[in-house]
């Protein structure tokens, strides 16, 4: 068989590049102007050739499947219905599994159901690809069977309340009520052991190579924990989960430390009992450590009826300090050692386990005590509030809190829950297709539920929006919007896009109706408003709606008289505070060269007051001026031009400055700035502006210094 693979490769490999290239060719068809080419003869031909070939090779497809499905499609020349299309693809999805099925079993990676759950962990399987392959979610492609097909009692994903089944101490058996915590009280009455408050000193953890490692998959083994963890005062313990390809998830391993040792137990293997570790978790002597304990207190309550008593959360812990409350950053501060948090999201259905995830799962209890014994340092140390009072004893208060949650399905509200999913997404979207959105949403929670597979495995969230935003009419284009798509998808494509249509179709009909003769109902409290007598209301500016004209439902007989209010005591305090500032007095600021203003205006208002005098002597000798016009006007001229010069010596009231008998003249120049020997003048006035007149500032500075 060896010597056939490379001709096998050889044709795989040649008939995906054709395949490949005559997809491509497809895609450059013209979409717009295919009737327009139709029209010619040539381009007719090849097209009615290529879609007979296409339909004769599905054809042959459709014949691998059963004979109830099976489905032919030699006699439609050359097109498809919609139901043809939808059996052409589950032929080729089926022809795919195939393929899987039979690789994993060459390379020895498929097993039953029964043979899954019995490999050891951290064992390999011979031929299984390397466990260093192995992705974060069994991107190694290992073939992995539904566990909860093995299930002793069925999983219920009906939209009907949780009801609780639990064991007590001794192992019987209880159906709760819903929404009742059935140990409720006994956690409440419960009160913290004394020597659980003391300080201590903390106990060194052992190192991982020496510290032994328990793997529980048989009921003979659980047994034996459980006597080994009742003589045990502190236990770690943690739950690994898988939720995707489960629409209410389940446990797949739960991992418990002590001081001594570390156990790991395959609860996909003893599911069935372990109801045996009631009594451990149910012990108030016994504290159980957690780390982010919410969804692990829900998840034993679902799926092994187990309720914890004497709970610490670590993480509570970590907050209450102000500290960062993940584990890998308790495990690295108070342990020095970084954790590889690579198999968080990990597939853990998936048997064998490999040794990194073994490790992984090992490692989230390992220094989980030694933690605990740092924390209890720190808190009985630390100085709470007053109402906080202790510490510690603060921490176990809500740890208690946090172990009286209650598990709850998942709950759908057809109206309201795509709203909360897709939120801001649904804006700007039209009533069409907000209905599509809200069908299709609610489909792909009905089909996770038949199909036992989360939502997101069905459909993601975002192929929801993009089936609401585009409105596909026909299969292709449905599967288009949904990447990757599901199993689910594709076999109910036909039914999507009949949701698709029945969801526009009921939109129009609902905006035709609200657009025809149907009355629309008054708006409430426009226009009939109650209206409170002898109370100051301010005014928010929000004005009634105006989209509809009210008729007012009142009467003149109705209406009162409104009498005088009362001002309001802010409306009364803001004017007292203007009266105020209206009394106060107002000092005027001198800004810098005022002085040099000042002098200036003087000097100006005392040129116009000479030049004023000078204006009404010259009127009286007006007349003489007009007969010795030619003989005196030399004469005339030097006189004002003396008798201006003696303006220069008149009073100068300006606040400031002394008035003296006899004043110099003032030289006022024209280009040159005012010279001042007292006072302020400022660069501009000196130099001017400019870059320029900056260069000669700084210089004439650098001269004078």
């Amino acid at each position: 068989m060896s010597g056939s693979l490379p001709q096998t490769k050889d044709l795989v490999n040649g008939a995906f590049t054709l395949v490949k290239e005559y997809t491509k060719l497809t895609a450059d068809l013209a979409e717009e102007d295919y009737d327009y080419h139709m029209a010619f003869p040539a381009f007719r031909h090849q097209i009615t050739r290529h879609s007979e070939a296409v339909v004769s090779l599905m054809d042959k497809f459709c014949q691998l499947l059963p004979a109830k499905r099976r489905v032919t499609l030699s006699s439609t020349g050359g097109k498809l219905t919609d139901p043809q299309r939808a059996a052409v693809m589950e032929a080729a999805d089926s022809l795919l599994e195939n393929v899987d099925g039979l690789l994993d079993e060459l390379k020895g990676r498929r097993l039953s159901a029964k043979d899954q759950l019995s490999v050891k962990f951290g064992s390999e399987l011979q031929g299984v690809v390397p466990s260093s392959s192995y992705s974060v979610f069994n991107a190694a492609g290992v073939s992995v069977l539904r566990p909860q097909l093995t299930f002793e009692h069925p999983v219920d994903n009906s939209p009907t309340p949780f009801r609780p089944v639990y064991y007590d101490e001794k192992g019987v058996r209880h159906v709760g009520e819903p929404g009742v915590h059935p140990f409720a009280e006994r956690i409440k009455a419960v009160s913290v052991p004394s020597e659980q408050l003391l300080l201590k000193t903390e106990t060194p953890y052992l190192s991982l190579v020496t510290c032994p490692l328990t793997f529980v998959d048989t009921v003979e083994d659980l047994e034996a924990v459980v006597a080994v963890l009742l003589n045990e005062t502190e236990i770690a313990v943690d739950l690994e989960h898988h939720d995707f390809y489960s629409y209410q998830g389940f446990t797949c391993l739960m991992q418990i430390s002590t001081r001594t040792q570390d156990f790991i137990v395959d609860c996909l293997k003893v599911r069935a009992n372990m109801y045996l570790m009631a009594p451990v978790f149910l012990q108030p002597n016994i504290v159980k450590v957690f780390h982010g304990a919410r969804e692990d207190v829900r998840w034993l309550q679902k799926d092994f009826g187990l309720y914890i008593v004497n709970l610490f959360d670590t993480s509570i812990a970590l907050q209450n300090l102000h500290m960062p409350h993940s584990l890998a950053f308790a495990v690295d501060h108070f342990c020095q050692v970084k954790l590889n948090k690579k198999y968080q999201t990990a597939d853990w259905r998936v048997r064998p386990i490999p040794a990194e995830m073994v490790s992984y799962a090992q490692q989230d209890t390992h220094f989980l005590l030694y933690v605990y014994d740092r924390l209890k340092q720190l808190l009985l140390n630390c100085e709470a509030r007053a109402s906080v009072g202790n510490m510690l004893l603060h921490v176990f208060q809500e740890s208690r809190l946090l172990s009286l949650e209650r598990y709850e399905k998942p709950h759908l509200d057809p109206d309201v829950t795509y709203k909360q999913a897709l939120g801001r997404s649904l804006g700007g979207l039209s009533s069409s297709q907000l209905q599509v959105a809200r069908e299709i949403f609610n489909w792909r929670d009905m089909a996770a539920r038949e199909a036992d597979d989360s939502p997101s495995a069905v459909m993601h969230i975002s192929c929801v929006l993009s089936i609401a935003t585009k409105l596909p009419t026909s299969a292709n284009e449905v599967l288009k919007c949904c990447s990757p798509v599901s199993v689910a998808v594709r076999t109910n494509v036909m039914k999507l896009l009949q949701i698709v249509k029945d969801a526009i179709g009921s939109a129009d009909s609902l905006k035709d109706g609200a657009n025809g003769d149907v009355k629309p109902k008054p708006l409430p409290n426009v226009g009939v408003a109650l209206r409170y007598m002898g109370v100051h209301r301010s005014m928010t500016g929000t004005l009634p709606s105006i989209e509809q004209r009210a008729d007012t439902a009142f009467t003149v007989e109705d209406t009162h008289v409104v009498v005088r209010t009362e001002p309001s005591a802010w409306f009364e305090t803001m004017r007292n505070v203007a009266a105020i500032l209206r009394r106060k007095p107002y000092y005027p600021i001198a800004l810098p060269g005022h002085d040099v203003v000042t002098r200036m205006s003087a000097v100006k208002r005392a040129r116009e007051v000479e030049e004023m005098k000078v204006k009404g002597e010259g009127e009286g000798e007006e007349e003489e001026k007009r007969v010795h016009v030619d003989a005196e006007e030399p004469t005339v001229e030097r006189e004002n031009s003396s008798e201006r010069g003696e303006g220069m010596a008149g009073p100068c009231l300006q606040e400031g400055l002394e008035v003296k008998d006899e004043v110099e003249e003032i030289d006022v120049p024209t280009q040159k700035p005012l010279e001042l020997k007292e006072g302020a003048i400022s660069l501009r006035q000196q130099y001017g502006t400019g870059s320029a007149n900056r260069k000669k500032a700084r210089l004439g500075k650098k001269n004078k210094s």
